[in-house]
């Protein structure tokens, strides 16, 4: 599990699962506030699921 990331509302913390070509990689959505699991996202085209709100995140930011 790997880079986790804050939704743009801010309540949501989504981690990405990522596992070989072979295996079923995710993403895995859990509440902020209660740490509970919400939903797990699974598909066959979720290869790296890494990055999924950069530009809503990072927008702001000066490098």
């Amino acid at each position: 599990m790997v880079q986790p990331e804050y939704n743009q509302a801010g309540d949501e913390v989504w981690f990405s699962v990522c596992n070989g070509k072979d295996q079923v990689s995710a993403i895995v959505v859990v509440d902020d506030k209660t740490r509970k699991l919400k939903h797990v996202i699974k598909d066959e085209r979720l290869v790296t699921p890494t990055g999924k709100f950069a530009v809503y995140n990072t927008q702001p930011d000066i490098y």
